[in-house]
């Protein structure tokens, strides 16, 4: 039996398809729980789904600009990707001044140089609100209230985050669908997290500090945002030396500066070793 190619369309439809649950359950984690407890209005339950649509009208205005229509393309996974992201106390009007400004630049940009967007935008919406505002991870009900949490609290997301990007369970799930998709970059979020884990692991053993060995901002960065296409490797080698820099790079700076913007800042960095050194060979050639 021949099985039909799959086009751009149907691999972005897939990848939103499988972070519907994802968007859910930060609803309910930075919404819900959040409103149960008086510390915000029903309306501000919906935040997470607020930025999503916000990013996704930026992205259907700059379409109907530039090419006369709305494209279903990796643009689109990427602002839905970055409005999963974002941290809690992220304001609106910084959120879509600095997206609409780094959107369009990057459009510009990429005639000369490609950069992967969604770490790029990310980490210059976090540095205007760390500029502007106190910068914190924290939702209202996780400022007022010390827990201890449980390991399958952990796993189902209970974790300090982006508003819909804290559920291990629903990002592992997605990667075990993904890894039987033939265009899915396995490797590279395999051993992203093998090379941080065993990092996170020795580093225990030395501190006694387990705080990092749970990252769930760092797995599912991993599996949704690193194997992007067009800032990755395609060679099977060269996606596993991939992988494990990111992994390395990861633990240092969850170590020496910050454990939830870790994965964004080293997938950055590595991305743009890899785009640089592969523009650098097609010159030579």
């Amino acid at each position: 039996m021949i099985m039909k190619k799959k086009t751009i369309t149907d691999l972005v439809l897939e990848n939103i398809v499988l972070l519907i649950p994802l968007i859910i359950y930060g609803i309910y984690k930075n919404g819900y729980l959040i409103y149960e407890k008086e510390l915000i209005n029903i309306f501000s339950i919906f935040k997470p789904l607020y930025l999503l649509l916000i990013s996704i009208g930026v992205k259907i205005v700059f379409d109907l600009i530039k090419y006369k229509k709305i494209k279903i393309d990796y643009n689109l996974l990427y602002v839905i990707l970055l409005s999963m992201i974002m941290p809690y106390n992220i304001s609106y009007i910084i959120y879509i001044i600095t997206f609409i400004i780094t959107y369009f630049l990057l459009d510009i940009l990429d005639k000369y140089l490609t950069i992967h967007k969604v770490c790029f935008m990310y980490l210059i919406i976090i540095l205007v609100n760390f500029l502007i505002n106190d910068f914190t991870y924290l939702n209202p009900l996780e400022e007022e209230y010390l827990y201890s949490f449980s390991f399958i609290d952990y796993l189902f997301g209970r974790n300090i985050g982006g508003l819909s990007s804290t559920s291990i369970i629903f990002s592992l799930a997605s990667y075990l669908f993904l890894i039987n998709s033939y265009y899915y970059k396995k490797d590279i979020p395999l051993f992203i997290n093998i090379s941080y884990l065993i990092l996170s692991i020795i580093y225990y053993l030395i501190s006694k500090d387990n705080s990092l060995i749970i990252n769930s901002e760092m797995i599912f960065a991993s599996i949704f945002i690193s194997p992007l296409p067009m800032y990755s490797p395609t060679r099977k080698v060269m996606e596993i030396i991939y992988g494990i820099l990111i992994g390395i790079l990861t633990f240092i700076i969850s170590v020496t500066f910050n454990r939830v913007l870790a994965i964004y800042l080293s997938t950055f960095i590595v991305s743009l070793i890899y785009l640089l050194g592969s523009r650098h060979s097609l010159t030579k050639k």
